[in-house]
């Protein structure tokens, strides 16, 4: 069995969507996935499977959540390797102490693809303030100058920008889940 994560976008925000994350375990578990761990409350769930198409599991997720819920929900199937490469990438840690860094200001968006240089150009003129963003390959990385309330960059931004599907976890709940990962 691989080990994967399944982030999910945009569940339990504002009051919307609402998933308690026992059920899901639950449901993810009754549908015959193995070892499932969530982490708070945004839709964070580290499983196993024998399956080895994340596209496939991404869907076959996806439609659990509509059948059970009835609501459309984006899910990102990522495997380890996949998330130690969005770790070992960022730029605004390289080196640093957390606290040097600012890891409450720093955030790790995965995408659905690596965007054009083109579309990327637009999300560089975006008005974006002081914020700071870097690309690598299909991770979007970002520093806030201020923090997350005062900041223009939002998954709704990126995406329209970028014509792509996106998810945002902050730099220290990336690290929690590849711990995660790292104890499957």
């Amino acid at each position: 069995m691989t080990t994967y994560l399944a982030l999910f976008r945009g569940i339990n925000v504002s009051g919307k969507k609402i998933i308690k994350m026992e059920d899901l375990r639950n449901l993810m578990g009754s549908a015959g996935y193995a070892n499932v761990k969530t982490y708070i409350q945004s839709g964070n769930v580290v499983f196993s499977s024998n399956e080895k198409s994340k596209d496939k599991l991404a869907k076959a997720i996806e439609k659990l959540i509509d059948d059970k819920y009835g609501f459309d929900v984006t899910v990102f199937v990522i495997d380890k390797k996949h998330l130690e490469k969005a770790v070992e990438n960022n730029p605004y840690v390289e080196g640093k102490t957390p606290e040097e860094a600012g890891t409450k200001k720093i955030y790790v968006t995965f995408l659905s693809e690596k965007p054009s240089d083109e579309v990327m150009e637009k999300l560089n003129q975006a008005p974006i303030g002081e914020d700071e963003i870097a690309l690598h390959e299909d991770i979007l990385y970002f520093k806030l100058a201020m923090g997350a309330a005062d900041s223009k960059l939002s998954n709704n931004l990126i995406e329209s920008k970028l014509k792509l599907k996106a998810t945002t976890r902050n730099w220290n709940t990336t690290l929690k889940l590849l711990e995660m990962m790292s104890g499957s």
